[in-house]
């Protein structure tokens, strides 16, 4: 009887139906992290508007530290209050999604939290969900990351006219029918005679920032030997000019020699 019984516990087991699900082989995926309810965790901690530096440090150093635990990504590319994290040749917990989606929003959002204590100098408790978007080929990787540069963009560019406009005294539905009337032009043209100009803003509001290891050649008992060196780049290109493609295709490249 007990044998029995311990049997069809045993069977709940396959009710867990998406511990089966894994990602294909061989392929490369992004990790989507977004930031969850963002903008109330701000103004409890008393952050800058409509962007604080220290909260992008914190989006940083949580994304460092993916690296810093083995994780071996190709690349992040950290805006807004989002984190991309593209993983090429390699897949963490073999490609399990349940794993995936849990462990690493939950790293994320334990790291971020410890850091908006020591940049804030406040507890606040954050939490980040967690997406896997599979791309095609490597053209597939700067389309993505071209996307989420312009959805940046444009996410800017409301942040600071939303801004504007509180300090003008619009509530927050007035705000938002004015903004969905209004065309990236005329936002532009609205700040900029409040004395904001949207192209001269900090370029990591604008375009994000990017984290990548790139080589550096050292001569060790007369031999030259690679070390990967972790980089921050706070002054990116647009992703969908010539510049912005060739920078990730470098990095893409370096990833290959990295796995060799």
């Amino acid at each position: 009887m007990q044998g029995s019984s311990l049997n069809s516990l045993e069977d709940l087991a396959r009710n867990e139906i998406f511990s089966r699900t894994s990602i294909p082989h061989g392929a490369s995926f992004f990790v989507r992290l977004d930031g969850w309810k963002f903008r109330k965790l701000s103004e409890a901690i008393g952050a800058e508007k409509p962007f604080d530096e220290r909260i992008a440090k914190c989006l940083v150093h949580s994304g460092r530290m993916l690296f810093e635990k083995g994780f071996n990504p190709a690349l992040l590319y950290t805006v807004s209050d989002e984190l991309n994290i593209l993983f090429m040749n390699w897949t963490p917990f073999h490609g399990r999604v349940e794993k995936i989606d849990s462990i690493m929003p939950s790293l994320v959002s334990a790291a971020f939290t410890l850091h908006l204590q020591s940049f804030f100098g406040k507890a606040a408790a954050a939490a980040f969900d967690s997406r896997i978007i599979i791309m095609a080929n490597e053209d597939s990787v700067i389309k993505y990351l071209a996307w989420r540069q312009i959805n940046a963009w444009r996410n800017h560019n409301n942040a600071y006219a939303y801004n504007l406009f509180r300090k003008m005294g619009y509530k927050p539905r007035e705000i938002a029918r004015k903004l969905k009337g209004l065309k990236t032009g005329e936002i532009h043209e609205i700040l900029f005679r409040h004395g904001i100009n949207l192209a001269e803003t900090p370029p990591w509001q604008r375009r994000g920032i990017l984290l990548y290891k790139e080589p550096v050649h050292r001569k060790v008992g007369g031999r030259e030997v690679i070390r990967w060196k972790l980089k921050e780049n706070w002054d990116l290109p647009l992703f969908t000019r010539e510049e912005g493609t060739k920078l990730i295709q470098k990095i893409l490249e370096w990833m290959k020699q990295r796995r060799d």
